[in-house]
């Protein structure tokens, strides 16, 4: 990487030509301050500067990853980066829920701090990299993405509290933070919701168990031991994936209101079933 001296970094201190050190990395912001949210006059006044402290004082350091293509050196002699673990807590303020930034909370534990660093860490290495990309192009996630996000227990922990904690746990999946199932509660799930949804990009994250969420609790809910002994497991694990099938044309998402009809075949081995379907959650 170019190493830049201090005298050079300093000369670019004026509009239309502005460098400023983050972590010992030089950022050309030159173009990117006619867009900057608080205008370019913010960056002109702290062009030719290292400007660490202040950034953080108001990013998260995700920012730096999503604009890592300015980047264009390293300043001589930089010290040690000022950064926290990116997996870790910030401390910009309101970045985070207030009880992990050090106030009282009846609510949050150690536990949810686990969780929540555990599931930061997993989104960050197998989803991020591939977010964006992925939602531009409409891909949808495939098996094996499926599988790691239930071998983690992304998926079965944003099915909230029940049963389904203690057998996935007993499957060997992990549960984020080693949180035990008779400790996990809804706020342990919003949370998963939470790290998931910085992400930003709403088709990606839909293709990450949209359809799922509204289906696999309906079969833990309200199918026979059977079928729950039977497709439970797979689905927790991210063998297999649900879809909720209810829109019609006539009835849109309204389940009292459809027409669709399942009748047993005379040998009562199968069900026929005849109706019309709009669109089917998650049915890919």
């Amino acid at each position: 990487m170019t190493e830049v001296s201090q005298d050079e970094l300093s000369k670019h201190n004026v509009s239309g030509d502005l460098w400023m050190v983050i972590d010992g990395d030089v950022f050309d912001v030159s173009k990117f301050a006619k867009v900057h949210p608080g205008g370019p006059q913010i960056m002109e006044q702290y062009a030719g500067l290292d400007v660490s402290t202040e950034f953080y004082e108001l990013h998260r350091r995700d920012v730096l990853i999503k604009y890592s293509k300015l980047k264009i050196g390293r300043l001589s002699g930089a010290k040690e980066s000022l950064a926290a673990d990116p997996n870790g807590i910030s401390d910009v303020p309101f970045a985070e829920i207030p009880a992990f930034q050090g106030q009282s909370s009846a609510y949050f534990k150690d536990s949810h701090r686990r969780l929540l660093q555990d599931v930061r860490t997993f989104v960050k290495k197998e989803l991020e990299p591939i977010a964006e990309a992925a939602d531009l192009a409409g891909d949808y996630s495939d098996r094996e993405l499926q599988g790691k996000l239930g071998m983690a227990g992304l998926m079965v922990a944003r099915m909230g509290p029940g049963p389904w904690i203690k057998q996935a746990k007993e499957l060997g999946i992990h549960i984020p933070g080693a949180v035990q199932p008779e400790e996990f509660d809804y706020f342990h799930e919003m949370l998963v919701h939470q790290e998931i949804s910085r992400l930003g990009r709403p088709g990606f994250i839909d293709s990450l168990g949209a359809g799922w969420l509204i289906s696999a609790p309906a079969v833990y809910n309200f199918a026979s031991d059977g079928v729950r002994q039977r497709v439970g497991p797979q689905l927790l694990r991210g063998e297999q994936w649900s879809a909720l099938a209810i829109s019609e044309p006539f009835a849109g998402s309204d389940v009292a209101g459809v027409r669709c009809t399942a009748q047993k075949t005379p040998d009562s081995k199968f069900y026929i079933v005849s109706g019309i379907k709009k669109w089917i959650t998650e049915g890919m």
